[in-house]
């Protein structure tokens, strides 16, 4: 390829060089979703590959201004700021006693089931995309602790925010804070708020409050803390050391204190260490795979922690093992090994005497080729990591390659028995060279030159004569192909050379004869014959592995030379077996087949490394070599034989491995959330490596020897299908494949928290796992099992028994249901059941005895509020009670509720009310709205009584009757009745006997209230009246002094609230001296937030708008701001300021900003408009200059703006206004330098930044320019000064249109000297402003130089016959050529001389 270009949405495209393998894209915006498109480029790179495409998320950025506010003792509101560029949600983590993760979208979060006085930290990231797409930002952590009255809002490395609440109804307040750690601190103010700083990171400091006023101990008020400031993180992070499953870290210890460090390692199990270390090794990581470490400390119980620090590296990448030469050629050498352990981004080989080959991570062979035969060559292999600069272990193997083929064989007959073989050296080196003989008596021996004579063969026998050169010893030998040549010796005739279709015949002359002819008869198909008076002859076109009989005579001057001659048989060699392939393979046979090859040949053999040969007949064209191992290689060589089978064709060589065995008896040996382990026997045989291809991952390649393998970075819950086989030679041929599915371990389900309660049902609410799953199964403690969808992230369990202790044992289940998770547990009691039957019975004037039915279910108490003139609670065990310490002939109210658990495992049913009146004879013992239950002492001694009751209220009532009880009804609620009890016995009043006493029934509860108004401080609530008579209403208002009002009140306004708060009120109707209540009405609501009020704008460049605020009085869950302009847009945020960028420079934009509370309600809005700043004005151009004006003109910038500010400095300055992109600035001095600085300006005054451009006028022109005196060699001029600002004149001097000469003169005359006399010069002057660049314009004037004569006095001696021409034309070239830049001419002047 020529480049790589990647194209990236929304950049411009990335074109990278064409041996690049990474690179890195970046000014990305955080969050955004990029689409990366590849493809390579040829050529004039209009030629390109196929694209491929990848999207991706870049990770968000960290959110800002963490704010928490103290909701109650048990729940908090934080706010955030967004961060920089996108976020499709955030995940919230609260770390603690009951650790919670949640996601939510608005930057806002109310935080609810914490613990009082249990320090918490609260972890925010932002997050982007989904599954293997989701991206999850840097976490921003906020520490907090909530309490009764004093909480900490936000604790950091060295400081803690503290605020409280203020004591009711006292003013003049002073607040004492002590803090005891190291150091301690102590503080003193009059607000409810301390930010105290200097503090030790990682240090308990126990914090206590106590108040004063008018310098008065409140006694009563007052708490103490106990928290952890947050400990230092962890800086300056090394890297010690790295190995194949090792990681050592080396850092400074922090500041100030920690319990303990923690080491996040992608992949692997945490690490926790001791407070003191400053060090550690990280182990049992997977060689060459990159792993990024969060190093942070820990404080108190481990649940405070400290920013973590970030570090990554791969490991160092396992060594290449057990590297093996696959097969050697004469120029090149094929090594395999199994992939090792691990990870790698390349291999590296490097080979001695040629340039390193790099190789792909996968790769398990490589061949190594142009290599010279004969050579050792050393490769030595290496796995590289990362960017290539983490390498492992080498690994060194050295070999030769083969030999390569001798040539040139020739055989000379040394006698009947011995033959001199010779031939050329092969290309490359050798040491040695094999000589095999094949005959009736096989040689094999070594020789190092390239000849050999051999003895000991017998006469008349066809012998191979093979020859191979060698190198190297023992393993390391290697041997070449061999090169034969076939011979047959006798007495007379002989054969040297024998191909497949040919041979060579040599013989022995005849003695002492001469003009012999030879005949030669060959005996086979085909015959032939020959004749000549050589001794040697080639007979060729002979049939391959044929017999022929060949038969020598001679004749001398035509006389058959009887006696002489000799008869030989001899074999052509067999032609060679050619085009074999393998047909078939099984894991114990490999199937040959060829064409048979021309000519005959008596049988094949097939020579398999390993085993015995195999003889086939002479037809055979094809064979299946059987009982071989699985998965070996196996070399064959064959070739065909002929004669008594020693004369052999050239063997032609295949290699081929049989099919590894597969796997079988595979079997899971373990299962967890991302893991599935295999296990299974090792096959027969041999095998190159194992392959695990499991559904929807990369394959796993493991070692040949492997029996097990885990599968990891799966998805929990989920169905894998693994496929594994073994592979053998280049991976190419491959065993049956065996096939297992299996599930993950759905992934557990954590995080479960207690939605609801009621007497029958808890509700239970969980973030959905990790992964797939097919049910959840929910295990509750004396009930059937609930089984729910997969999907499912809450629950409710019904049927429960009121009061009950019940622990839900949740899991998630895959597959058949068969595969589940790891429990999760969490325990609850339901709510107690209402108690029944409450009955009560006086005990005396100031005692009562209540008892009650128990409730349905279970409760371990019930708890008892006695509410009247002296309050009492307590808690009981038993279904009654003797209440004391009451007041004779005063209304009580008894509540009774049942309780289970303890501390936050606590349960309180729903109360059942009765009230009482005691009184010495006649008492009420259950008062209701509308009725009372009397009951009375019988006068003792006395029969036959009838008692009378007159109630004097409204309505009144009369009863008469002889029981010792009245039940009175259709009463009206919350009325005053005044209650008589008289009694006659045998119709005579029994004067002395009975009592009066006065009671309210409960007042009818208020119904149906509703919000009539909301405004910023105040709630007005409204309701109807409720029958019946009332003392009063009470408002009791969460954080406020209950609200008391008259009985006839419908309506209400709640004021002195604080703005954008939530506010319960709870409202009922008061009877008799107000401690008869009537059943409590709750209703709940925000106050309208406070406007945001004093926006200042803080910044406003040409695309953004800062603005800022104070906070508003009160809370609010988020500002809205509405920005209207081109563009618009609303957005929300939490912070109290924001910056709109993306806007248009010069536009005019109004920005709408109120708050809002958590159930959408806004304040009044606050409006603010201003003008972004305009573009600058680029690429000024200065178009034409005179002595007094400068023309500018420039492109118009981006955006809008009402006109431009021209200022001109210099003499004079001018300020100018233009609407226009052009300006023409006058009236200025000539030769002057003005800076020009132009601003753009928008309608409301904001000037944009101002670009400058500079410039100097032209002069003007001298005046008055004259010559004022002439010589033979000089010219004198002057003139007038230029106005304006002169810095030198400069001057040219031109002869004959070319410049004699220039320079600068800074006076107003010159003497210009060095001129020929009788010469015309021009002079130009004109005026230099600046730095003597800036010209005036040009002023010229001529002049002419004087001229001379001269007498030259010469002797010349001439001939007769010399004109006087001839000898003036040579004075004229003498002095010409002596003169050359003077104008002279010689004149002839005759002068007589005497001698």
């Amino acid at each position: 390829r020529s480049s790589y270009e990647i194209q990236v949405s929304g950049t411009s495209p990335l074109n990278l060089t064409p041996n690049t393998k990474n690179t890195l894209v970046g000014d990305l915006i955080p969050g955004n979703l990029y689409t990366f498109t590849i493809f390579a480029k040829a050529g004039n790179e209009s030629i390109i590959s196929d694209r491929r495409t990848l999207s991706s998320y870049t990770v968000p950025a960290r959110v800002n201004n963490i704010i928490a506010f103290k909701e109650n003792n048990n729940s908090l509101n934080v706010s955030w700021s967004p961060p920089e560029g996108n976020k499709s949600a955030y995940q919230i983590d609260v770390l603690g006693d009951h650790p919670q993760q949640f996601n939510v979208t608005a930057e806002s979060v109310i935080i609810t089931n914490l613990t009082s006085n249990f320090q918490y930290t609260v972890r925010i990231s932002a997050v982007v995309g989904e599954y293997d797409q989701r991206r999850q930002g840097s976490s921003t952590d906020i520490s907090v602790l909530l309490s009764d009255i004093l909480s900490a809002t936000n604790i950091t490395i060295t400081s803690v925010n503290l605020v409280w609440i203020q004591p009711q109804n006292i003013e003049d307040i002073s607040y004492n804070i002590t803090g005891f750690g190291d150091p301690s601190f102590i503080w003193s103010g009059s607000t409810e708020e301390a930010l105290i700083e200097n503090l030790t990171p990682g240090n308990q400091y126990v914090i206590h409050l106590s108040a004063t006023s008018n310098n008065t101990v409140l006694y009563g008020y007052g708490e103490q803390i106990s928290l952890y400031t947050i400990p230092a993180p962890v800086e300056n992070v090394s890297i010690q050391s790295i190995t194949t499953s090792s990681i050592s870290l080396i850092w400074p210890i922090p500041a100030g204190n920690r319990s303990s460090y923690e080491i996040q390692v992608s992949g692997a199990s945490a690490l926790i260490l001791n407070s003191d270390t400053k060090n550690a090794t990280v182990d049992g990581l997977i060689p060459g795979n990159l792993y990024t470490l969060t190093i942070f400390t820990k404080a108190g119980n481990d649940s405070i922690t400290s920013d973590g620090t970030t570090l990554s590296s791969y490991t160092v990448p396992a060594p290449v093992e057990n590297v093996s030469i696959e097969s050697i050629t004469t120029s090149s050498i094929s090594l395999v090994w199994p992939i090792p352990a691990g990870n790698r981004s390349s291999y590296e080989l490097q080979v001695s005497g040629t340039s390193p080959l790099n190789l792909t991570p996968n790769t398990k062979n490589a061949l190594v080729g142009d290599l010279i035969p004969g050579n050792l060559y050393t490769f030595t292999i290496f796995a590289k990591a990362g960017n290539e600069s983490i390498i492992s272990d080498r690994r060194t193997l050295s070999s030769y390659t083969v030999p390569a083929r001798v040539n040139n064989i020739i055989a000379f007959k040394e006698n009947n028995n011995s033959l001199k073989v010779s031939w050329s050296p092969p290309e490359g080196n050798k040491s040695a060279y094999q000589i095999d003989v094949l005959g009736d008596h096989p040689q094999q021996f070594n020789v190092t030159a390239e000849s050999v004579i051999i003895t000991n063969l017998t006469s008349n026998f066809q012998y191979t004569v093979r020859i191979s050169a060698v190198v190297g010893e023992y393993d390391q030998r290697r041997q070449g192909s061999s090169t034969d040549i076939s011979v047959l010796l006798s007495d007379i005739l002989s054969a040297t050379n024998i191909t497949i279709t040919s041979v060579n015949l040599v013989w022995i002359q005849p003695q002492n004869l001469e003009d012999i002819s030879y005949n030669i008869t060959g005996f086979g198909d085909p015959s032939f014959n020959w004749s000549g008076s050589t001794e040697e002859a080639l007979i060729e076109n002979l049939t391959p592995g044929n017999l022929y009989v060949i038969h020598l005579s001679a004749t001398s001057n035509n006389t058959v030379l009887y006696g002489y001659g000799e008869q030989i048989s001899l074999y052509t060699i067999p032609a060679p077996v050619e085009n074999v392939s393998i047909e078939s393979i099984t894991t114990s046979s490999i199937s040959l087949i060829w064409p048979i090859p021309a000519g005959n040949r008596s049988s094949y053999e097939i020579q398999v490394s390993g085993t015995s040969p195999l003889n086939l007949t002479p037809d055979t064209k094809n064979a299946t070599v059987g009982g071989l191992i699985p998965g070996n290689l196996y070399t064959f060589t064959i070739f065909a034989k002929t004669g008594n089978d020693s004369i052999i064709s050239d063997k032609t060589t295949l290699s081929g491995y049989t099919v590894p065995a597969p796997v079988e008896n595979v079997s899971i040996e373990s299962i967890t959330t991302s893991s599935i382990s295999l296990i299974w026997p090792i096959p027969a045989g041999n095998r190159s490596s194992y392959e695990i291809q499991v559904s929807g991952t990369s394959p796993l390649y493991l070692t040949p020897d492997t029996k097990n393998a885990t599968v990891g970075g799966l998805i929990p819950g989920n169905l894998y299908t693994f496929t594994i086989f073994a592979k053998t030679g280049n991976d190419s041929i491959i065993s049956d494949r065996t096939t297992l599915s299996s599930y993950t371990v759905p992934a557990p389900v954590e995080n479960v928290s207690i939605e609801t309660i009621t007497t029958s049902s808890i509700s239970l609410i969980w973030p959905i796992p990790a992964g797939n799953r097919s049910s959840y199964e929910i295990q509750v403690s004396g009930t059937s099992p609930l089984n729910l969808t997969p999907d499912t992230k809450k629950a409710t369990v019904g049927g429960l028994i009121p009061g009950n202790l019940y622990t839900f044992t949740i899991f998630t289940k895959t597959g058949n249901d068969s595969i589940i998770s790891n429990a999760t547990t969490v325990s609850s009691y339901t709510v107690p059941a209402r108690v029944n039957n409450i009955i009560v019975f006086k005990e005396n004037n100031n005692s009562l005895k209540v008892s009650w039915s128990p409730p349905e279910g279970n409760k371990s108490a019930y708890q008892i509020y006695v509410l009247g003139d002296h309050p009492q609670q307590f808690n009981v065990t038993a279904e009654s009670v003797i209440i004391t310490n009451l007041t004779s002939n005063f209304q009580y109210t008894v509540r009774i509720s049942a309780v289970v658990g303890e501390y936050d495992q606590r349960r309180q049913g729903s109360s059942t009310d009765i009230s009482v009146l005691l009184s010495d004879i006649l008492s009420a013992t259950n008062i209701t709205i509308t009725s009372v239950n009397l009951v009375w002492f019988q006068p003792q001694n006395i029969e036959d009584i009838s008692y009378n009751i007159t109630g004097f209220g409204d309505p009144s009532f009369n009863w008469s009757g002889s029981t010792e009880e009245a039940l009175i009804e259709n009463l009206t609620p919350g009325n005053l009745y005044v209650i008589h009890l008289s009694a006659t016995a045998n119709n005579t009043v029994l004067y002395g006997y009975g009592e009066q006493i006065s009671l309210y029934t409960i007042p009818a509860p208020v119904e149906n209230v509703s919000i009539q108004s909301i405004t910023t401080s105040s709630i007005s609530l409204i309701w109807p009246i409720p029958a019946g008579n009332r003392s009063s209403y009470e408002i009791q208002v969460s954080g406020t002094s209950p609200l008391m009002l008259t009985p006839d009140t419908k309506s209400t306004t709640v004021g002195g609230l604080k703005p954008g708060n939530l506010y319960t009120f709870t409202i009922f109707t008061k009877a008799g001296n107000d401690s008869i209540i009537s059943d409590r009405t709750t209703l709940s609501s925000y106050t309208v937030p406070a406007s945001v009020e004093n926006v200042t704008i803080e910044n406003i460049t040409t695309n953004s708008i800062s603005l800022r605020w104070p906070t508003p009085d009160g809370n609010r869950s988020s500002y809205e701001i509405q920005v209207s302009g081109d563009p618009s847009r609303n957005f929300t945020l939490h912070s109290k300021n924001v910056t709109v960028d993306g806007l248009v420079p010069g536009n005019l934009y109004t920005f709408n900003i109120f708050a809002k509370t958590g159930d959408e309600l806004i304040s009044d809005m606050t409006t603010l408009s201003t003008y972004a700043v305009p573009a600058t004005v680029e690429n000024i151009t200065v178009n034409n200059i005179t002595s007094s004006s400068i023309y500018l003109t420039w492109p118009i910038p981006e955006g809008n703006r009402s006109s431009y500010e021209i200022q001109v400095s210099g003499t004079p300055s001018v300020n100018l206004t233009v609407y226009s992109e052009s300006v023409l600035v006058g009236n200025l001095v000539p030769g002057n330098f003005y800076l020009v600085t132009i601003f753009a300006k928008s309608g409301n005054g904001l000037f944009s930044s101002g670009t400058d451009v500079s410039a100097y006028t032209e002069p003007e022109c001298v005046k008055n320019f004259k010559v004022t005196n002439i010589t033979l060699h000089s010219v004198a001029l002057n003139w007038m000064a230029a106005t304006g600002n002169i810095t030198s004149y400069f001057i040219e001097v031109y002869r004959n249109a070319n410049i004699y000469k220039q320079f600068n003169e800074e006076s107003e005359s010159v003497l210009i000297g060095d001129l020929y006399a009788g010469i015309q010069y021009t002079f130009i002057v004109c005026a230099m402003a600046g730095d003597n660049t800036v010209k005036g314009c040009r002023t010229e004037i001529s002049a002419v130089t004087h001229s001379s004569s001269v007498t030259l006095a010469l002797v010349y001696y001439a001939t007769d016959g010399q004109r006087e021409q001839n000898i003036m034309a040579q004075m004229n070239k003498l002095v010409s050529e002596r003169f050359p830049n003077q104008n002279i001419t010689a004149v002839w002047k005759q002068e007589k001389r005497i001698l």
